[in-house]
Parts: structure tokens; C-alpha cells; sequence
């Protein structure tokens, strides 16, 4: 009884052989005859048997349904959801010829993808110039779905949602960015074209090298591009902070990544900035102290260490941190009308002390020395605007105090240039 139950498995196993046989022949007629429709309704008619198959009409299986979802998708025909069947099915495909160590349709179907790839990412730059970013990301996602060791596509996908404000959809891409710890980073090969003069990028080493020896470009260099997981935190922490209203995850995204990336200051600056947004500028200005004592050169850092001083009165310590942003960028315009702007703000409490005065003779003696103060004051914000103003000719807040200290203090050719300038700016 045991043999006769073995002889029959094997005569139905091979029923199942020839049927399989027989029906993706099938479908490689209808494909043939450009039918993709008839060659779905053959694929679903032995798609519960295929788990069974040999591994050759297995790998076929998944070409074919692959191809002919293609199809469908290139006619119209429930395009997202054709196109989404026909990726997974030569993914499926590639995976399983992998296991097999046997590439016979792989070198066949890899191409095809990846026409069905570019037409995707055409459609979404398409979109994205139209500024229809919903429609963008989506086809972005869709692509990354096709082809999900390629993250790139899905950091495009979620920066189009941030561009159409679905903060949703966009905090979940980051959110899968941020998991995979994916950075964007990539190794980015150039070469002087010898005849035009112009840098050239390359697709890789081999290809410059060659083109370096054969004499058509000159001067190779190899360079690594910048690192996107900043971003990416710097967006999951703002999404949490302004949209979802929860700062404690927020600071959680960017103390992950700080973790990883402890010497990045632009991580410290969206932790600062999160503090800053919570109210705590104690906090944001020990994170931009710490920041500079990193990078001494970082120019913002000094700039948010003076606003903050500013604020909590502590006027020295906002000059000389105004001060040090000048002095490693003299074109840095804000710090030199904040800088201006602290010496303002005292003569304003100068003025203050002399409103507060009567009319004895006591009184009056101190309102020449207020006035004396207020005065000189006024020519140490006045110094500094017009620094500014020689690197920012046509700023009016900085030519607007310029007109309105120069009458002050009676420098009357001064006022009128000045004056001349903002009405041929229209002010």
C-alpha cells in the first residue's frame, strides 16, 4: 500500500510538471502576440501551484508575471499597482535565482526593471517641476518599493512630502532613513575635460582612470559627498516639535543620531534649536558653547551665543561672541546690526536714566554726562554700521540707523548721502 501511495505522489507531482509546462508556454504566446491580459488570466490560474514547481519553471513563473505586469502597467492598465506586481516579481525572481546560483532570466529581467525605474523617476521630476509633490512622492516610494536596496529613492520620496506638508508620510520615510542608518554618502569620482576645461564627474574610478589615460581628461579627484543624516534628524525633530508637539521625541531622534555621529555640530544645532523652540536658551547656549569649542571656526554658533547674551542682558558677552562672528566673516551682516544694536539698546537706557531727571543743578550736570554717554554710545553702533554698510551697500535697516545717526550727531553730508540712497531705493 506504501509503494502504490509513492508511484501516485510522484505520477501527480509530475501532472503538476507538465501543466505548469504547458500554461507559461502560454503565456509566452499571449506576451508574444502583445496580449498581457490573456497572459495575466494564464498566471493566475496556476499562481497556487507554483510554490511547488520545479525551480526552472518557478524562475520562469516569476519572469514572465513580472513581464507581464510590465505590460500592463506600459498600456494603462492599473498602472501603480501593475507596475508595484511586476517589481515584486522580479525581486522574487532575483532572489530565488540567487539561492539557485542559476542567473538564466536575471540577466534578461534586470534590465527591464530598470526601464520600468527610469520611467518612474522621469515621471516624478515631472511632477516635482509641476510641483504636484504628493504625486511625486508617491511615484518616488513606488520606485523605491521596485527597488528597496536603493534608498535614495526613498529620501527623495519623503523630501517631496515635506515639500507638499504631508508631515505624516514624510516623518514615516525618516523615520525608515533614520532606522537604516542610511546616509546618502557616496564616493564621487572627477577628472578635467581637456578640451572644454570643465570638471567632469564619472560614473566610477574605472571609467575616469580610462579617460585619464587616454588623454581626454587630466587632474582626477576622488570626493566623498556630504553625509544626509543630519537632515533627515534635523526634519524628524522638527516634524515632532512643530507638527506632532512632542519635543521629548524629537530630542530623541537627534540624541540617536549624535550617538552615531558625535562629532557632527549641525546634530547639535537642531538639539540646541529644539531646547530654543522649548524655551530653555540656557540650554542653547551651553549646546552652541560646545559647538564652538569643537569647531572654533563656526561662525552661526558664535552669532546664536550673542543673540542669546543679548537677550538675558548680558551685553559683553554678546559683543564679543558678535564680535567673533565678524571677525571670521566680515560679510556677516546680522552680526554687525546686532553688534550696532547692543549699543543702541544701552543709550536707550541712557535715555531712559535722563527722562528720569529734574530740572536742579545736580540734575542737569548728570544729564550732560548722560548725554555724553548716549552721544558716544551712538559713535560706537555708528562705527559699526558703516563696516557693515561697506559689504552690504544696499541694506536698508543698516542705511536706515546710518540716516537716523548721522542727523543725530550733526554729520549732515553724511545724512544726505544716505538719505539719497534709500529714495533711489524706493525708501
Amino acid at each position: 500500500m506504501k509503494k502504490t501511495i509513492l508511484i501516485f505522489s510522484a505520477m501527480l507531482i509530475t501532472a503538476f510538471s507538465f501543466a505548469q509546462k504547458k500554461e507559461l508556454k502560454a503565456v509566452e504566446k499571449a506576451l508574444k502576440k502583445g496580449n498581457a491580459v490573456e497572459a495575466k488570466e494564464v498566471l493566475n490560474s496556476i499562481s497556487s501551484t507554483i510554490e511547488s514547481a520545479d525551480a526552472k519553471y518557478k524562475a520562469q513563473y516569476y519572469f514572465l508575471k513580472g513581464q507581464t505586469y510590465q505590460d500592463l502597467a506600459d498600456k494603462g492598465m492599473d498602472t501603480d499597482a501593475s507596475l508595484k506586481t511586476a517589481g515584486d516579481a522580479y525581486n522574487k525572481l532575483f532572489d530565488f535565482e540567487k539561492e539557485q546560483r542559476d542567473f538564466r532570466y536575471t540577466k534578461d529581467a534586470k534590465p527591464k526593471l530598470q526601464t520600468m525605474i527610469s520611467k518612474l523617476v522621469d515621471k516624478a521630476i515631472a511632477a516635482q517641476k509641476a510641483k504636484d509633490y504628493n504625486k511625486a512622492s508617491d511615484l518616488l516610494y513606488l520606485t523605491y518599493t521596485l527597488q528597496p536596496e536603493n534608498k535614495d529613492y526613498l529620501y527623495f520620496a519623503a523630501s517631496n512630502s515635506i515639500s507638499a506638508q504631508d508631515y505624516d508620510t514624510s516623518l514615516k520615510y525618516y523615520e525608515e532613513l533614520k532606522e537604516a542608518n542610511y546616509t546618502g554618502v557616496k564616493t564621487e569620482y572627477y577628472a578635467i575635460n581637456t578640451a572644454t576645461g570643465q570638471k567632469e564627474s564619472f560614473p566610477d574610478k574605472t571609467i575616469r582612470d580610462i579617460s585619464v589615460k587616454a588623454k581626454t581628461h587630466k587632474d582626477p579627484t576622488t570626493e566623498t559627498s556630504k553625509s544626509r543624516l543630519p537632515e533627515i534628524v534635523k526634519n524628524i525633530s522638527w516634524i515632532y516639535t512643530n507638527h506632532v508637539k512632542d519635543n521629548e521625541k524629537a530630542l530623541a531622534a537627534v540624541e540617536e543620531a549624535i550617538a552615531v555621529n558625535p562629532d557632527d555640530p549641525s546634530l547639535l544645532l537642531t538639539k540646541g534649536n529644539i531646547y530654543y523652540q522649548m524655551g530653555d536658551t540656557a540650554k542653547f547656549k551651553e549646546i552652541m558653547q560646545e559647538i564652538v569649542k569643537k569647531n572654533p571656526n563656526d561662525v552661526d554658533s558664535y552669532y546664536n551665543i550673542g543673540v542669546i547674551s543679548a537677550e538675558n542682558g548680558d551685553l559683553d558677552e554678546a559683543r564679543a561672541a558678535y564680535s567673533k562672528a565678524l571677525e571670521l566673516d566680515p560679510g556677516y551682516t546680522n552680526a554687525g546690526i546686532n553688534l550696532s544694536k547692543t549699543y543702541l539698546d544701552e543709550a536707550a537706557d541712557v535715555v531712559d536714566k535722563m527722562n528720569q531727571l529734574g530740572n536742579s543743578s545736580a540734575d542737569n550736570k548728570k544729564f550732560e554726562e548722560y548725554q555724553a554717554q548716549q552721544t558716544e554710545l551712538y559713535r560706537e553702533a555708528l562705527k559699526i554700521l558703516e563696516k557693515v554698510a561697506d559689504k552690504a551697500p544696499e541694506n536698508v535697516i543698516v542705511l536706515k540707523q546710518l540716516k537716523g545717526l548721522y542727523s543725530f550727531l550733526g554729520e549732515d553730508a553724511k545724512f544726505k548721502k544716505v538719505k539719497a540712497k534709500l529714495e533711489e531705493l524706493g525708501q
